[in-house]
């Protein structure tokens, strides 16, 4: 029993990180990122609990995640499998050493989303460097000086902090839930157990996910320029705004045409290795999770009816786990 539910939170985990975050494209939700990221936080810390704390199977299912991500989601860039891989590590550090379990759930949380936030912001500074943050202070400035306010402030560095702040209070509100998972998994095992969820799920894959990522890289660099053209004096302003545009490009291009190809390269290469010894285990994880997949809409229309505003989001996750562990599939860790 144990075996099966660990494999059952090992593939909604690779759900989460394939699936779930086109579903919630399609529907239209906030926060994908946030909720994705958080899932797979819960996912981990209920990996520890079940298996009373052993380091490694928690180390193994995230490498079955990473190996799965690998299979279904081959385009996704370096950055999602290293996200994936610290959250399994320092939950396994963290999660079945440090006592107490409640204190290291804690800090687990805190560092696995603020580890996410940081890389966003590390993505940033690489592809736009320091000109992207040059260019947020220059912009509040001229905006305050409208309204006669003078500031010595760096809003840059302030904007940064809240962003950090923020993910790092998320971090911490799903480390406290994680010691509780447990407890409410089983109130609710009962109450979703003859649900009946056979809606079609339409197609959730983020075609456009490419597009909106160079539309978002062409606004930020957008963005850079005219605030120096406008704010930063004419030739200085020009000058900045120049070398802005050329090192981004030659950052985009050495990434794009050069790290990500060779990281990818081997990468896929240890994964083919690797995805030959764990045959078995990745066969039945990427057959249980259409199961997940056509049960996520009707769900979660299911618990909008039932719960209303900001509650509807935790008992959703509730409800996934729930129902995953009760799927009905033949299947053997």
């Amino acid at each position: 029993m144990k075996d099966t539910t660990i494999f059952r939170i090992t593939a909604l985990w690779a759900f989460s990180e394939c699936a779930l975050g086109g579903i919630m494209h399609a529907l239209k939700l906030p926060f994908t990122g946030l909720f994705v990221g958080g899932f797979a936080v819960l996912c981990v810390g209920l990996l520890a609990q079940v298996s009373e704390r052993n380091a490694a199977i928690v180390l193994r299912s995230t490498l079955l995640v990473i190996l799965v991500k690998a299979l279904v989601s081959p385009h996704s860039p370096p950055t999602a499998y290293l996200a994936v891989g610290f959250q399994g590590v320092t939950g396994a550090l963290l999660l079945c050493y440090l006592r107490p379990f409640g204190a290291a759930a804690l800090l687990y949380g805190f560092l696995a989303i603020t580890e996410s936030a940081l890389q966003k912001l590390l993505t940033l500074f690489l592809f736009f460097g320091k000109p992207l943050f040059e260019a947020l202070d220059l912009f509040f400035v001229d905006v305050l000086e409208k309204f006669d306010v003078q500031s010595a402030v760096s809003w840059a560095s302030m904007v940064v902090y809240a962003y950090i702040g923020f993910y790092g209070l998320w971090g911490l509100m799903l480390g406290y839930w994680i010691p509780r998972l447990p407890g409410q998994l089983q109130r609710r095992t009962a109450a979703y157990a003859d649900l009946h969820l056979d809606a079609s799920l339409p197609d959730a894959t983020p075609k456009r996910k490419f597009r909106q990522k160079g539309i978002m890289l062409f606004a930020v660099l957008l963005f850079i320029v005219c605030t120096f053209l406008l704010a930063g004096g004419k030739a200085s302003g020009g000058q900045k705004a120049l070398y802005a545009v050329l090192r981004t490009t030659a950052v985009l291009a050495a990434w794009f045409f050069l790290v990500q190809p060779l990281v990818t390269y081997l990468f896929k290469r240890w994964a083919k290795r690797r995805s030959e010894e764990e045959r078995g285990a990745l066969q039945q994880i990427v057959e249980f999770m259409p199961d997940l997949r056509v049960r996520a809409l009707p769900l979660y229309r299911h618990v909008a009816q039932q719960h209303s505003g900001w509650r509807r989001w935790p008992e959703f996750v509730l409800a996934l786990f729930a129902v995953a562990m009760q799927v009905k599939k033949e299947e053997t860790p």
